[in-house]
Formats: structure tokens, sequence, C-alpha cells
């Protein structure tokens, strides 16, 4: 359990760093769902045929920039531009092999951080917040989550993957 909470850690520590070296482009490209969620969740029913399933699409196409951004300038970063696409998931996928019990232990996380930060607040708007405010609240909610827990959870992913890329190519040079 130790190697697989070590793997959480500096998963999260190369997010945070990630986030705070590129957080113009991470900020800037999340507060585009952030803005979209919250129209469409506090005047949905005022806004014109369309424009939700538009947005969502949008929303889509925005989060898959960011993580191809993120992949391209993580690889850039880590020295592995020279390396081929397919030789990179080869890599993150012989560190999965690796660790597979350190990287399956990643999901567990993953769960616990869903609940902290989406079932546990969205629940308690919805047990204690007056149902005049339950959607203005829930749009604000949702439109901070963007930014913050959302933008954490995909650099915390790629970190995962970057973490046992980097693993697998420390053994080979070990080798």
């Amino acid at each position: 359990m130790g190697s697989a909470w070590s793997l959480s850690v500096e998963a999260a520590r190369w997010a945070l760093r990630f986030y705070a070296a590129h957080w113009p482009l991470v900020l800037g490209l999340s507060l585009i769902p952030s803005l979209q969620r919250f129209m469409v969740i506090n005047y949905g029913d005022r806004l014109p045929a369309g424009v939700g399933p538009a947005s969502e699409v949008l929303t889509a196409g925005v989060r898959i920039l960011l993580v191809y951004l993120i992949l391209r300038i993580a690889a850039v970063e880590a020295g592995w531009s020279h390396l081929g696409v397919g030789e990179r998931w080869q890599r993150v996928g012989q560190g999965v092999d690796g660790r597979m019990r350190d990287f399956l232990l990643q999901l567990l996380v993953l769960g616990i951080a869903f609940v902290v930060f989406d079932v546990l607040p969205e629940t308690a708007i919805s047990l204690w917040a007056p149902e005049e405010r339950k959607d203005l609240l829930q749009a604000i909610l949702v439109s901070v989550k963007n930014p913050t827990v959302i933008a954490m959870t995909i650099l915390w992913m790629v970190g995962v993957g970057h973490q046992l890329a980097a693993s697998r190519l420390d053994d080979l040079a070990r080798v």
C-alpha cells in the first residue's frame, strides 16, 4: 500500500507543479466549461433550444484539448518528445504492468476523491440548501469545481501515467 500511496502523492505533486507552471492554460481552458455549466444549470430553462447540447459538445472539446495540451507539454518537459506517441504509451503500459497493484489502487484514491469533492458537496446542497437557491448553489459549485477539482483530477491522472512511464524509463536506465 505504501508504494501505491507514494504513486498518488508523486502524481499529485507533479499535477500541482504543472498547474502552477501552466496556470494560464489550465485555468483559461477550465473557465470555458465553468461558464458553460453555470449558464446551463442556472439558466437552462431560459436558454434557447440547442444551446445546452451545443455547449456540452464545446465543453467536451475543450477538455479533450486540455488533455492533449497537457500530454504534449509533459512530454516536452520530461524530454520525451523524441519518442513517438506509441513508444510513450508503451512506456506507460510497461509502468502499469510493473506496478499493477499500485496502478489499480489509484482507482480507490480516485473513488475517495470523487466522494469527497463531488458526492458530499452535492448531497449537502440537496439536503440543506433552500429549494429556491439549489440551482444557483449547484451552478456555483460546478463552476468552482471545473478549474479546481476537475482540472486537478485530469492533471493527477496524467501525473499517474507520467510517474509510471518515468519509473519505466528509470528501470531501463539502470539496466
